[in-house]
Order: C-alpha cells, then sequence, then structure tokens
C-alpha cells in the first residue's frame, strides 16, 4: 500500500510542465510592413506576459507546432525565439524545450529591495554563511576611514527570495560596533536596518559601483548555479548625513534575475544637453556607476581573513 502510495507521489511529482496554449493568439498578417518574425514574437511576448508570476514551470510549444499554428517556416519561428530570449523572457535547452524565463527583478534605486519584495507581496530572507574579524587593505582602510590598528567585521550572508537563493552579500565594518553585532540581527535584517542596530546611525545616501563578473567557486555554490555564469556585482559605501562612511560591501546577484531601470529626464541648457536624475550614471570600463556624491569608490578591495567569530 504504501509503496502504491509513493508510485503515485512521484507520479505527480514527475508530471511535465504547463504548455502554453497557443491556439487562440491572432494570426499573422503577410501583408503588414512588420516582419513575420516579430509579429511571432510579439505575440508570444504578449502570451507570457499575461500569466501573473508564479514558481510553475511552462513550456512554449515546439518549433514544428508554432510552425503549423501560424504557418511560418522553421527559420521564422527560430528568429522569434532568438528575440525572446534575447529579451530574457524564454530560456532554451537542448533536448528539454523551450521555457518561460523567471521573471526578473527590476530595482528602483531609491527604495530597499525588501521594500519592493514587501510591496509585491514576497517574503525575503538571510542565510548567514560567515561572521569574522579580518584585517582589512589599506584601500578598505580609505574607504571606511579606519586607523593603521583598525580591525573590521566581514559578514557574508545569502539572500533568500520566496526561499530561492537570489544573492550573496559580503559586509564590512569597523570592529569597534562588534560589540553590537547579533546573529540574530544578521540573520533578520535587511541592510539600511542592519546598518543602524549596529552603528546606531541611519545611513541617508550610498555610492555603488555595478560591473558583471563571472561566478567563482563559492558564489556559484552559495547560489546554486554553475561556476563562470555572470553575474551582476555592486560594489558599495554607505554614508551619514555628515559624509561619514558607516559600510563598505559587495553584493552578487543572478545577472538572468536582476535588471535596473531608469527614468531620467533630460535638460537642456544654453551650452550642451545635460541629463539630470536619481540616480544619476557615469560609464566606466569597470561597469556603471551610480551615485549621489562625489565619494569615490574604492577598487579591488582584496580580503584577508582572520580568526573567524563564534
Amino acid at each position: 500500500m504504501l509503496a502504491e502510495q509513493k508510485r503515485k507521489s512521484n507520479r505527480v511529482a514527475a508530471s511535465p510542465p504547463a504548455v502554453l496554449d497557443i491556439t487562440k493568439l491572432p494570426d499573422l498578417d503577410p501583408a503588414s510592413y512588420v516582419p513575420l518574425y516579430a509579429q511571432l514574437a510579439d505575440r508570444l511576448e504578449g502570451l507570457i506576459r499575461s500569466f501573473p508570476e508564479t514558481s510553475e514551470t511552462r513550456r512554449l510549444p515546439s518549433e514544428a507546432e508554432c510552425i503549423e499554428r501560424f504557418r511560418v517556416s522553421r527559420p521564422t519561428v527560430r528568429q522569434a525565439m532568438a528575440r525572446l530570449t534575447s529579451q530574457g523572457l524564454i530560456v532554451r535547452g537542448r533536448g528539454r524545450g523551450t521555457f518561460v524565463a523567471p521573471q526578473r527583478i527590476d530595482r528602483d534605486l531609491r527604495r530597499t529591495l525588501e521594500e519592493e519584495m514587501r510591496a509585491a507581496n514576497r517574503a525575503v530572507r538571510f542565510k548567514l554563511l560567515d561572521w569574522r574579524s579580518v584585517e582589512p587593505t589599506q584601500a578598505m582602510r580609505g574607504a571606511l576611514g579606519l586607523r593603521e590598528t583598525d580591525r573590521v567585521e566581514h559578514i557574508t550572508r545569502v539572500r533568500l527570495i520566496e526561499g530561492e537563493a537570489f544573492g550573496i552579500e559580503e559586509r564590512f565594518v569597523s570592529s569597534e560596533y562588534a560589540s553590537r553585532i547579533t546573529k540574530k540581527a544578521l540573520r533578520e535584517l535587511p541592510i539600511v536596518s542592519l546598518i543602524s542596530e549596529i552603528t546606531g546611525e541611519s545611513p541617508v545616501r550610498f555610492t555603488a559601483t555595478v560591473s558583471s563578473i563571472p561566478a567563482d567557486a563559492a558564489s556559484a555554490k552559495a547560489l546554486g548555479i554553475k561556476r563562470g555564469v555572470p553575474l551582476l556585482s555592486s560594489e558599495h559605501i554607505y554614508y551619514t548625513t555628515a559624509g561619514r562612511p558607516l559600510l563598505y560591501g559587495i553584493a552578487l546577484f543572478h545577472g538572468s534575475q536582476y535588471q535596473f531601470t531608469f527614468q531620467i529626464p533630460i535638460v537642456e541648457s544654453t551650452n550642451s544637453p545635460r541629463l539630470y536624475g536619481l540616480p544619476s550614471t557615469t560609464a566606466s570600463p569597470k561597469g556603471t556607476r551610480w551615485q549621489n556624491s562625489p565619494s569615490p569608490v574604492p577598487q579591488n578591495l582584496g580580503r584577508r581573513s582572520a580568526s573567524t567569530r563564534k
């Protein structure tokens, strides 16, 4: 009896993903100036976006099914799929089919990620991986305004959204605050609240340098991805109203699940057009820098670990 129930349970768990229904989509218009592949991509995009975000895996019909339904050639279908792939809407696997990609987190840098997720009714949690005292590099001393004899607390934790690993955080604060740090706070508090809890001061601004890096062995293991997968790296410093640095950190996010969207008004002056807005952007070979202060963000702040805090 138990064996039979187990077999039924396994059959349910192994049930194939739901397939998107393309039978009710409008036909393509061969007389239109819009290429057929673009029409097909638009229809499939609309179908994908019509579904609310869900953890359920959804599969697109096969190339053969699309060819039969829309009466187009295989190259046309492949062009449409390539466009959807470049938009991050679908993922394709050899021998597995084509699936709707997980929806990306679209960040508004004026708000914390936790605020955005709370507004979307999505739970954010933290998993503490490590907390130790380390000797800072010279660059890190300059970033945090430390003396030669000062040490820093190195905190590593994984950020989870709906139980799924979304990002890995490395935070550095002066060891003068060590007595105020608790594992409970590290497991529960988002970054702004954590800084206030640890330092007794509330940060009012931050600088961030965003770049793309390949996942190393440690980050790949923490995020459950393959080594070498592109990650978005956010290198940042949080400041008080008076401009005193409170915390330096690096946050890594899976590139396929994270994106930034900006709305920056264009204001023309008598000399030349200038861009204003929050956040401001400047391009650099290492990435794009978002800031609302002139304070520099140090690069290549290497880490040397010392004794692990118990």
